[in-house]
């Protein structure tokens, strides 16, 4: 499944490698581009996307400035001129990395990879906290619930309609 993304990005030479990088990458599908950070802040309102290509400096807000903005910020993969702001740009949870213009294809697809597998791992701990594994197992018996712990069961044997559980 393509990640959806969009690019914030006030130079439009910029925008158009982006979006080139963007299409040979099978992994992305690039949805919208914007010249500026409230184009973007208005779009989000209204669309979810799993990814954005942000630059740091632009004329209206910097991208660090329109981060501090978003409640709830999808990966951001910070496109810049300017190496000074590496530092700064992994103190916000949401950046998955930080490429340096100009940008390689190959660059382009590391930093890609990167967030996809960010993704990946994010959507694991999500539903692993939605399952919370439990030491306890509960068995009718009797018209009733017993509660054996897990640990002290050693053996679960299948007999016809029931189960016989072995334990200490």
């Amino acid at each position: 499944m393509k990640s959806i993304v969009i690019i914030i990005d006030d130079e439009e030479i910029s925008r158009t490698i982006i979006e080139k990088l963007s299409s040979n990458n099978k992994n992305l599908n690039l949805i919208a581009s914007f010249s500026n950070a409230i184009e973007g802040i208005k779009f989000l309102n209204k669309n979810s996307i799993d990814l954005i290509f942000l630059d740091v400096h632009m004329t209206t807000l910097s991208g660090f400035d329109f981060l501090n903005i978003l409640k709830n910020p999808p990966m951001v993969i910070l496109t810049t001129s300017d190496k000074n702001f590496a530092l700064e740009a992994f103190e916000y949870d949401c950046i998955v990395d930080y490429l340096v213009k100009p940008i390689t294809q190959e660059r382009f697809d590391k930093a890609v990879k990167k967030a996809l597998l960010f993704s990946t791992i994010n959507k694991t701990e999500q539903k692993s906290e939605d399952y919370k594994i439990s030491n306890e197992l509960y068995v009718k018996v009797d018209r009733r619930l017993v509660k054996i712990n897990v640990e002290i069961i050693n053996l679960i044997e299948a007999s016809g309609d029931y189960i016989i559980i072995k334990t200490d």
